[in-house]
């Protein structure tokens, strides 16, 4: 898998994309990670990785044995509690301008970055409309930014209704496995 993610980053590394990642294994998750941290390192990108506790540790432990100082400086992370519930819960308001907030830096002092956001919530009434609604306004700003990201996703957690709109939010599909196109129905794209 890391010759494909390799070979995505090399090719929308000047473009962009939003990146929909449905996984299923931890391990294969975070060796993709991994692969992308490296691929977009390789290029001359900051990385931004928003991840939970639980993987947090595994990851950084990789991140130690796998690069050098100079690269693991480039490497940035966020706890993905911090970032999806800042307010206690999924607010997509305060969401999208942490997302910019976050990125702007980056953006003005030309410091090409990447993210990887593993997308998680507590459970709360009319979540998936709000993830829905989030990863829409998000594809949005994406596209006016030629910003590449991973949005990754727990297949566990994810009913059908989330996926057939996370499809048509996003410009590729991930899994463990694979990667491949999507072809949207109504989002625009670029």
């Amino acid at each position: 898998m890391q010759k494909e993610i390799q070979s995505l980053i090399n090719e929308v590394n000047t473009s962009g994309a939003h990146i929909f990642y449905y996984f299923h294994d931890q391990d294969r998750y975070i060796n993709n990670l991994i692969a992308y941290v490296m691929s977009s390192l390789k290029l001359g990108n900051h990385v931004m990785i928003i991840e939970n506790d639980r993987f947090m540790p595994i990851i950084q432990e990789k991140i130690k044995e796998q690069f050098s100082e100079e690269q693991i400086d480039m490497i940035h992370t966020i706890n993905n509690y911090d970032f999806y519930c800042y307010r206690s819960n999924f607010h997509k308001e305060t969401i999208l301008k942490y997302l910019k907030d976050m990125i702007t830096p980056y953006l003005e002092k030309k410091l090409p970055i990447k993210t990887w956001a593993h997308v998680e919530w507590r459970d709360q009434e009319e979540i998936f409309h709000a993830l829905g609604e989030y990863e829409q306004e998000a594809d949005q700003m994406l596209q006016e930014t030629d910003f590449t990201t991973i949005c990754a996703y727990d297949a566990n957690r994810v009913p059908q209704t989330l996926k057939d709109i996370l499809m048509d939010c996003h410009d590729y599909y991930m899994t463990d496995e694979s990667i491949s196109i999507i072809k949207r129905n109504k989002a625009i794209t670029k």
